[in-house]
């Protein structure tokens, strides 16, 4: 796998939780991308959901319906993680001290060690980079089934997603922030930072400003168009994009907060995803709490977040179509 990471790294585009962007944030990503396709790859995905369409009696996460069939499915990876055995394909564990070998080396295997028994020739993944690169393998291979290919387009959809969460690219040794609960706005009881990321800030701003998913994605479209060039048509890496996550997540959403939080020594290994219990008190202790300050300043990244995330999945979708 790590081989076929390497060459998909070098491709270049022709064009509460650990729940990602939360529902709004996920659905935002696909039309964002849907905005960007060609038609070709437009006409193509809508081919391909709806000749495979979800089981509408499935229990579905996110309760509201999309009319457009990509950001429809755009949380459907989430509930696939039991079923599928999928949880680890959604992060990366970079820890928040973690350093680049040297500036151009983003190898992330120390922490994508591949899982279970390998897949006609491949790896099955451990990680969102890897899952991404063997998702995108199996949607361009028109000799696999259409079922097996609509499977791996809406997995895409989310990855590509979760990806550009910049808690699903690193690890304060809290279960990517899921153990570092916090004060948010005065409520009387703490959120977890993952939470926080994942829907509460967005919520609070889609709230603020009286607007659904789509009507926020379309301004975020507005807003960062002229980037499409620049990262909509980029060279293809996955494990760029996770160490972006990771300086963001670093520089950002750990870095905001006030009191700062001590930062996890890198030599403490992988994170136990059994428990909360490494450094949990010690954060509990500075009583952190996140208020307009916190929600100033990262908002602009959240989307700008998504907006590259969305014309990342644009991007990848042309190239894979």
């Amino acid at each position: 796998m790590r081989l076929f990471l390497t060459l998909f790294c070098g491709l270049p585009l022709l064009s509460g939780s650990l729940f990602g962007w939360g529902c709004d944030g996920h659905q935002m990503v696909g039309l964002i991308a849907r905005a960007h396709l060609t038609p070709a790859t437009s006409a193509a995905v809508d081919q391909l959901l709806q000749a495979y369409p979800l089981d509408p009696a499935a229990k579905r996460y996110c309760q509201n319906r999309l009319e457009d069939p990509m950001a429809d499915v755009a949380s459907w990876a989430d509930d696939m993680k039991s079923v599928d055995k999928t949880f680890t394909w959604h992060f990366v564990d970079i820890p928040l001290g973690a350093k680049q070998n040297s500036p151009g080396d983003t190898d992330v295997s120390r922490w994508c060690e591949p899982i279970g028994p390998s897949i006609d020739g491949k790896d099955r993944p451990g990680c969102v980079t890897t899952a991404i690169a063997y998702e995108w393998s199996i949607l361009r291979d028109k000799s696999q089934p259409g079922a097996e290919r609509a499977k791996a387009l809406r997995y895409l959809v989310h990855f590509m997603g979760d990806l550009s969460q910049p808690l699903h690219d690193s690890d304060n040794h809290d279960q990517g922030g899921n153990c570092t609960r916090i004060g948010f706005f005065g409520q009387e009881k703490p959120e977890n930072l993952h939470g926080i990321w994942d829907d509460r800030l967005l919520s609070r701003e889609l709230a603020a400003h009286h607007a659904t998913a789509e009507q926020y994605g379309a301004g975020l479209d507005r807003e960062f168009g002229k980037n499409w060039q620049a990262w909509g048509t980029a060279k293809t890496d996955v494990n760029a994009w996770a160490w972006e996550g990771h300086e963001i997540s670093a520089r950002v959403t750990y870095g905001k907060l006030n009191p700062a939080i001590p930062v996890a020594d890198p030599a403490l290994g992988q994170v136990d995803r059994a428990g909360c219990n490494v450094g949990r008190s010690a954060v509990e202790a500075l009583h952190v709490t996140v208020g307009d300050d916190y929600m100033n300043a990262t908002m602009p990244v959240i989307r700008q977040q998504l907006a590259k995330a969305g014309y990342r999945l644009a991007g990848l979708l042309n190239q894979g179509f």
